[in-house]
């Protein structure tokens, strides 16, 4: 019999609460008075200046909670994730003057209320960040922490040409430090040609893995990722391929909707290496927990744009009953609440983070005073150890590059 999405929800809760019971460390339950309440919510819509001077300004959303006691927590996050007037009174009316608790209540509460994920996702950062500040730890920390740092790997964001690039590419990153590679071909024909979905060039994207293997040998890790732009038969004949090669994982290979579910599940019982997806899915958790459920995937996907750091972490508890392992896509400059999650969990769960670039140099971002995290001696990442997220923002920066 078919769930709704209340109905699913109650039965995904009861799981992660059965699992925990039988063994898997679960969050340090801790309570404050009453008099610290939310006071108020604020979302500074800013300019963190141009990625590139060929495209559209990248606007930032920082989100700001107060605690009744002058203690904030935030969030820094995409532009889309600001409310519109409506829902920002919304927010206002159902959390204002709320006793601070756990930020995993709050949250099931708002996402039943039917709140756009974005706009969730930084509510319930900024939440957890406050939690942490009013605690004066860490959220790992909060949730027990079990490593100092995270194993990292690059990615191939864009078209770098034919496979002995891309072996030159893999092998720079070996050459680094780093632990792996994954690598998105995307052959098109041309420089603006586009694969459309299902329709991928199996041929060409299996000279690039084959050349990345040669290139880095058997003991680094390679992972492939096709952007869902294969059909059924080229993910398997492509899938057997990186069978051969010992690839880690083989992400997204053909579209993620419901109506390809079956065909996942189907691929997944054809081919060795673990299939990674629903990093596409419109829904929070709770529809990538289903996946894994029905053997669809082997890898979980997740990240923090998906409704913010709970169902991050209700996924991390998910896998973790279900013996996966769990990517968090698509980091970027949303690292610290996926830094946070990484170091609450064993390395078997989260083995790697995925780093934007391999320089070592420190790098702030506009909007920021905390630096982004670099790479130490061995190619990993080091967990923060300041309270809450362990991300500072330059409010004077936000205040006056803000738009709205």
């Amino acid at each position: 019999m078919p769930m709704n999405r209340r109905s699913f929800l109650k039965t995904a809760v009861f799981a992660v609460a059965m699992s925990r019971k039988a063994g898997s460390r679960g969050l340090v339950l801790l309570r404050h008075p009453d008099s610290i309440v939310i006071s108020e919510i604020e979302w500074f819509v800013y300019k963190p200046g141009l990625r590139d001077p060929s495209i559209e300004t990248d606007l930032r959303c920082a989100t700001r909670i107060t605690a009744k006691p002058g203690i904030h927590g935030w969030a820094d996050t995409a532009g889309w994730a600001a409310p519109n007037a409506e829902t920002a009174g919304d927010l206002r009316g159902r959390l204002l003057g709320r006793r601070i608790n756990l930020p995993g209540d709050l949250w099931r509460e708002l996402y039943e209320s039917g709140l756009p994920l974005g706009v969730l996702g930084a509510i319930d950062i900024a939440l957890w960040d406050l939690w942490g500040r009013l605690e004066n730890k860490p959220v790992h920390a909060l949730l027990g922490t079990q490593r100092q740092t995270v194993k990292t790997y690059a990615t191939t964001d864009v078209p770098l040409g034919d496979p002995s690039q891309y072996a030159r590419y893999a092998r720079s990153c070996k050459e680094v430090g780093l632990h792996g590679c994954k690598i998105r071909p995307h052959l098109a024909p041309s420089p603006t040609a586009q694969a459309p979905p299902g329709e991928g060039f199996p041929d060409r994207d299996m000279a690039v893995y084959e050349a990345v293997r040669e290139a880095v040998g058997p003991d680094f890790a390679c992972m492939a990722d096709n952007g869902g732009t294969y059909t059924f038969d080229q993910a398997l004949r492509v899938g057997k391929f990186l069978d051969s090669l010992r690839y880690d994982w083989y992400e997204s290979p053909m579209p993620e909707t419901e109506a390809w579910r079956e065909r996942y599940i189907a691929l997944t019982s054809h081919i060795k290496t673990p299939i990674c997806t629903t990093k596409n899915l419109a829904d929070s958790y709770l529809a990538r927990a289903a996946w894994l459920a029905s053997k669809a995937c082997d890898i979980g996907q997740i990240d923090v744009h998906c409704g913010g750091f709970t169902p991050c972490l209700e996924m991390a508890h998910a896998c973790e009953s279900l013996d996966v392992s769990l990517e968090l896509h698509d980091v970027g400059p949303d690292a610290y609440p996926h830094l946070q999650l990484i170091a609450a969990t064993g390395e078997s769960l989260i083995p790697y983070a995925q780093v934007p670039s391999v320089s070592r140099s420190p790098c702030i971002l506009p909007g920021r005073t905390t630096p982004e995290p670099a790479l130490d001696a061995h190619g990993c990442i080091p967990i923060p150890q300041t309270p809450g997220m362990g991300l500072e923002l330059d409010w004077q920066y936000i205040f006056t590059h803000r738009v709205f």
